[in-house]
């Protein structure tokens, strides 16, 4: 005679695998919105440029401005915040060593406003600035990247 096993563990097995399936479903559709940003992204201004290369959930971004010149690379990821517009690229750098010192980058969010085949439109976090009357303004700067084009 067969032993029967008790009603909640068969709620808990199913729930299980609907949670497993859940997470294949979301982790491929995850993947797949992740390879639509790869590429190379310019930002370039009069006094400033910004280059952000992503591949496969990394990232490698260069700036200068005049002659300050900022490299990192790290880890970028997508998330969905509901207190926050659309979907939030996430640049998690790595810290780096530099000469027995350990070098912390800080975390960037960008809020992506549009993306089409050429370019890439995003809001940074909010910033806080001074005005005219020295009185404290809150300032969310827009950012329009162009798709640097392959060289094959």
């Amino acid at each position: 005679m067969q032993k029967r096993q008790p009603i909640h563990l068969n709620r808990v097995f199913i729930l299980s695998f609907f949670c497993v399936f859940l997470f294949f479903v979301f982790s491929c559709n995850q993947i797949i919105e992740k390879n639509k940003y790869n590429g190379t992204w310019i930002l370039k201004e009069r006094h400033y440029t910004e280059k952000i290369s992503f591949k496969d959930g990394n990232y490698t971004k260069q700036y200068s401005s005049d002659d300050i010149r900022v490299h990192s690379n790290g880890k970028f990821y997508l998330n969905r915040n509901e207190n926050r517009f659309g979907t939030t690229l996430s640049l998690i750098p790595d810290k780096m060593i530099m000469e027995k010192d350990t070098v912390f980058q800080d975390c960037e969010n960008l809020d992506v406003i549009e993306m089409t085949d050429s370019t890439f439109t995003v809001q940074k976090s909010h910033q806080w600035a001074r005005d005219a009357r020295d009185k404290w303004i809150q300032v969310n700067e827009f950012l329009v990247y162009k798709k640097q084009k392959n060289k094959d």
